[in-house]
């Protein structure tokens, strides 16, 4: 229950809507046990004219002062004036009950939303290597099944246990108030039923752990298919992936059949404990009611009192199975919640506007036991257009994602104007360079949005000018809504190209002194990779007085011929490093790619190989 403990801190900053709630039920319980005290002398008196039960039930001197009263008082007075004190308490136990339901449910749901985003923060800084071992699925569903669990559990749970909790204590203690003696025989039999009852829980919690994990294989699988819809239409796979859901649901129907099977038995085995405890109550006292030697008023008010405890009892029972499964998927969530980044924002040192150059010192880097870099050494000096080029697995990508600190090296470091990139915090970094990758990133909102992500205060004359220098004003103005267009999820709505050009856009208006281009050109069609690369050759400042830093990973050779210098790459290492005409003089590794490279864009050019 050690996660159960945990999401009740998420409770602390709502300390005085719990105390005002707490209030509330108690004075719910002590309106129930009301009843206990005064039905049984009541009516007693009402059909006796006696009270002789009130002396043993004595509580803070209540039945006492009540007697005095009664025997003051005409039985058609008090018989008028029973109804009204029904109502009295009833109306009191409305309000309080109604107190304490809204009161939790509010805190439970504020709860919840903190939780919620705590998740959310958590997940927007822990580094990609996090997201790469998880299924995508199995995280969303954490959002949304695990913080359900949770929320049923505090918003539920947490009442019953609290409200029901206070009812037994009291109750209870006005049992053991009014006869100490059948209050033993009658409660006897829980401790009996206690093993059971734990068992059952462990067997709950361990299903609903499994079921929330097969909630999320399904969830995972389900975004695979809509992302994927076209492949898996296009190999005619709807047969098998939906054989494959049939399978991961049936796990998960099976795990919730014995969920159900433990469910269900619980509560027969509550019934079956009160029955053995009033079989025992009937069996003690019975002589002693017949012989008159215990007064029916005791008897009454304590049948009262047992039947006022069974319900909270009851669902105590049944709310301990559902704070087992909040206790699960809290589990689960804290999981995320304890990750440790494995590119922590420890520095303390702000990065200063970039001055002379950024420098790869001996780095080394392994994706877990794949080696990926080898004592690697760079420098890409300011204003300076460096491109990597290499075979597939060569390293490329890994060189770029290094810098912004996607992942960290495990050997050497890399420095910018001599200051180690990690004792310096992320934002001061990443604040230094923009991003533009071959898997183009569009949020589902508009055109003018996507471009000013994250400032939406920027003009849109701004928006309009980085956009006219991203080649992409002419097709944005063509469109029915303009710079107000929905791009759709993920962009859409937009050809590769229109994409593409947005993502470049946005890296203008962001004028970071640094740029990573990704293979940015990579999954474009001819046409479409003539006007990017107009595009990024003005992003990059090709042809005039200063470019801008510049690091290019580069698949098409022909698109990095401008480059101040080119860096092949071969299995992690450095293996030639020139301009273009000196590279292809040499007839080395770059030769050999940019004669493949050209062979292929002869063979794509060529009418033969369309035939």
């Amino acid at each position: 229950m050690n996660a159960y403990f945990r999401l009740l801190r998420f409770v602390a900053p709502y300390r005085a809507r719990l105390a005002a709630a707490i209030f509330c039920m108690v004075v719910y319980a002590v309106a129930n046990a009301a009843y206990m005290f005064l039905l049984g002398p009541l009516i007693e008196f009402l059909f006796t004219g006696k009270l002789s039960s009130v002396s043993s039930g004595d509580m803070l001197g209540l039945a006492s002062r009540l007697k005095a009263l009664l025997e003051q008082t005409e039985r058609g007075q008090i018989l008028a004036a029973w109804p009204f004190v029904i109502i009295g308490v009833s109306l009191l136990k409305g309000v309080a009950a109604f107190g304490q339901a809204y009161l939790i449910g509010v805190l439970g749901q504020r709860v919840v939303a903190d939780l919620r985003r705590a998740l959310y923060d958590k997940i927007l800084f822990l580094a990609p290597a996090f997201f790469n071992r998880r299924p995508t699925g199995d995280l969303m569903s954490r959002f949304s099944s695990d913080v359900g669990a949770v929320e049923m559990a505090i918003t539920n749970s947490v009442a019953s246990y609290l409200r029901d909790g206070i009812q037994v204590v009291v109750l209870l203690g006005a049992c053991f108030v009014l006869d100490w003696k059948m209050s033993l025989v009658v409660f006897g039999v829980i401790p009996i039923t206690l093993y059971p009852i734990v068992r059952l829980g462990q067997w709950l919690k361990k299903n609903t752990v499994q079921g929330q994990a097969s909630i999320g294989r399904i969830a995972e699988m389900v975004l695979e298919t809509i992302s994927g819809i076209r492949v898996v239409q296009a190999f005619g796979m709807e047969r098998w992936e939906a054989s494959r859901f049939d399978a991961a649901n049936g796990e998960w129907l099976k795990i919730q059949r014995r969920n159900v099977r433990v469910r269900a038995f619980s509560s027969p085995l509550m019934e079956v404990m009160a029955a053995a405890g009033f079989a025992a109550l009937i069996a003690w006292v019975g002589p002693d009611i017949v012989s008159g030697r215990l007064p029916a008023g005791k008897v009454f008010s304590f049948i009262t009192a047992v039947m006022l405890l069974y319900q909270p009892v009851k669902q105590l029972g049944r709310v301990g199975q559902m704070a087992l499964q909040g206790a699960a998927a809290g589990e689960r969530i804290f999981e995320i919640l304890d990750a440790v980044t494995a590119v922590p924002d420890a520095g303390t040192g702000e990065l200063g506007p970039f001055q002379t150059a950024i420098r790869y010192e001996e780095v080394s880097f392994a994706y877990g036991d794949a080696p990926v870099l080898h004592r690697l050494s760079l420098e890409i000096r300011k204003g300076e257009v460096v491109a990597l080029v290499g075979g597939s697995g060569g390293g490329k990508t890994t060189v770029a994602n290094l810098l912004p600190r996607f992942w960290d090296p495990t050997g050497g470091r890399i420095t910018i104007d001599g200051r180690d990139i990690r004792e310096v915090t992320l934002r001061s970094l990443r604040g230094q360079l923009a991003l533009v990758t071959q898997d183009t990133v569009l949020f589902n909102d508009t055109i003018r949005n996507n471009i000013a992500y994250g400032s939406p205060d920027i003009p849109l004359a701004d928006v309009e000018r980085a956009a006219r220098m991203a080649q992409a004003h002419e097709f944005i103005s063509a469109m029915p809504l303009g710079y107000e267009t929905q791009v759709g999820e993920k962009g859409t709505l937009l050809s590769g190209g229109q994409r593409q050009r947005l993502a470049i856009a946005r890296a203008f208006l962001k004028d970071a002194p640094i740029l990573i281009l990704d293979e940015a050109t990579s999954a474009l069609d001819a046409e479409s990779e003539r006007e990017v690369q107009r595009a990024l050759e003005q992003l990059m400042g090709l042809g005039s007085a200063g470019h801008r830093t510049t690091l290019v990973i580069a698949h098409r050779l022909s698109t990095i011929r401008g480059a101040d210098r080119i860096v092949v790459l071969s299995r992690g290492r450095v293996v030639e490093e020139g301009r273009h005409a000196e590279l292809l003089s040499r007839r080395g590794e770059y030769a050999r790619l940019h004669a493949i490279y050209e062979g292929e864009g002869q063979a794509a050019a060529s009418p033969a190989s369309l035939a």
